[in-house]
């Protein structure tokens, strides 16, 4: 779920776990878990990419989808992938759906139920009958097509992917969950990683008949190396804390769903944003919003620098949750009162109440934010959307409402632009960015021809006052003027 983020390659899953009564310390690999490519997690992700799922077909490892498309394509019309994608049209299965069917699945070629499905388990948007079809269905498709030689083939890739993919673990400390959340219950957490589910990250959980879970944090990947392979680093770390806060805030929110239909005004106000990421109604936006909170109350804990917890606050504001800050300041309240809250769950209706007091004031939380953020107030030396400029150009300046950090954003140098990477040649862009005494200005070098259409966008992905708020997206776009001989 995001210079763009995008939003999810895998194999055998029964990963080494971590119990929870386990006394010695956890952090990392040394904890128990290790991140393993699981074959059900891809072939959940395969099936769904032939029948057409957005979420599921943007992988930027671009080599590996290739040998995807190349060995699975005269399967596109198999019963499997029809009854996918008819899901996906007539009852919404996509996203976290999917990959809950994939862990409540045995090991492949069987694929049975790990546990009875019923109309809610793995995921109400299937139902009972269409989960239990679609596993009959998958099972066959793994057969058909000869899965397994194609997870032959790819074995390196998987190796690959699951050595690099160990230096993010070196600041995973699986104890927290017991500490944060006061949960006693007993169960393993699974990592696994998604290398064609390109940003898309999902935190299902099993639940067994004796009550003993499997916690999952099914990572995607976005970032790659010259050769295609995949490429990790720290900046994975918070999403594999989100993911695994799902198994806890989930069931803690199902207990007292009831007591939040105010979000429902909130939800009203942010719906663009919310939807944008696949949000669908309040009760996610409830659920996403304790994640993220959750996530920078363990970032805290292990000591993290103030400006990434900033940074992390700000980041989730501009994604909608505007209301961020003053929600981690909530967990902070109960964090400090755990003699009293033992569990996040008896916290809940705190929570609640929370909510029931920001909707009517959303619409100025909303208001307060944007008055924060960076805008942009000119563009030198033509006005944007200029139908005439002047192609002897070579730079550009613009100016903001108020100062840039020159040091912001994931690679700390302030600026973040984007150019349709398809269409290179209306990008006038031509050197690196130079920040203008006072920081209220960039210049931009650029090679502009007679009569030609340019465009690019100023991003927040790094763009942000020294505060931390973001800059407002702002395109560019203008058409230089014919020069008559």
């Amino acid at each position: 779920m995001m210079a763009v983020s995008t939003m999810r390659h895998l194999r055998l899953s029964f990963v080494i776990v971590l119990i929870f009564a386990c006394a010695r310390t956890s952090r990392g690999s040394e904890a128990g878990v290790s991140p393993k490519v699981d074959p059900r997690v891809e072939l959940l992700s395969i099936v769904f990419r032939l029948a057409g799922n957005s979420e599921y077909n943007m992988s930027p490892l671009k080599t590996y989808t290739a040998d995807i498309d190349s060995y699975f394509s005269p399967y596109k019309e198999h019963p499997a992938v029809v009854l996918a994608r008819k899901l996906a049209s007539e009852r919404d299965v996509g996203f976290d759906t999917v990959m809950n069917l994939a862990v409540h699945l045995s090991p492949a070629p069987a694929l049975n139920p790990l546990v009875t499905f019923t109309d809610n388990v793995p995921d109400p948007r299937f139902g009972k009958d269409n989960a239990v079809l679609l596993s009959q269905r998958l099972a066959d498709f793994y057969r058909v097509t000869h899965f397994e030689k194609f997870l032959a083939a790819h074995q390196s890739f998987y190796d690959l992917a699951e050595k690099r993919f160990r230096v993010v673990l070196t600041d995973l400390d699986l104890n927290w969950y017991k500490t944060f959340y006061g949960d006693m219950r007993t169960g393993q957490y699974h990592l696994i990683l998604g290398m064609n589910n390109g940003g898309g990250n999902y935190g299902p959980r099993v639940v067994w008949p004796d009550g003993h879970e499997d916690l999952f944090s099914i990572i995607g990947c976005w970032t790659q190396d010259d050769s295609r392979n995949p490429t990790y680093n720290a900046d994975y770390l918070p999403t594999i804390i989100h993911e695994f806060n799902h198994s806890f805030v989930n069931p803690a929110f199902a207990e007292h769903k009831s007591e939040f239909a105010s979000a429902k005004q909130i939800y009203e106000r942010v719906a663009d944003k919310m939807r944008a990421q696949a949000y669908g109604n309040s009760d996610t936006m409830v659920i996403e919003s304790l994640v993220r909170a959750a996530v920078i109350q363990y970032l805290e804990s292990r000591g993290h620098e103030s400006r990434e917890v900033r940074n992390e606050i700000r980041g989730e504001q501009r994604v909608g949750f505007v209301w961020m800050d003053e929600l981690v300041d909530l967990l902070h309240q109960y964090d400090s009162q755990r003699s009293r809250y033992t569990t996040f769950e008896s916290w809940m209706p705190v929570v609640a109440e929370f909510y029931r007091s920001l909707a009517p004031r959303i619409a100025e939380s909303i208001a307060s934010f944007n008055r924060h953020c960076v805008h942009v107030a000119s563009l030198q030396p033509f006005p944007n959307q200029s139908t005439s400029a002047d192609p002897e150009t070579k730079e550009l300046i613009i100016t903001f409402d108020k100062p840039l950090d020159p040091e912001a954003g994931p690679r700390h140098h302030g600026y973040s632009i984007s150019c349709d990477s398809d269409a290179k040649e209306h990008c006038p862009i031509s050197g690196t960015p130079e920040f203008l005494p006072g920081n209220l200005s960039i210049k931009l070098q650029v090679s502009l021809k007679p009569d030609c259409e340019y465009s690019f966008v100023l991003t927040p992905l790094a763009f942000a006052s020294p505060d931390g708020y973001p800059l407002e997206t702002y395109t560019v776009t203008f058409k230089t003027k014919r020069v008559t001989q």
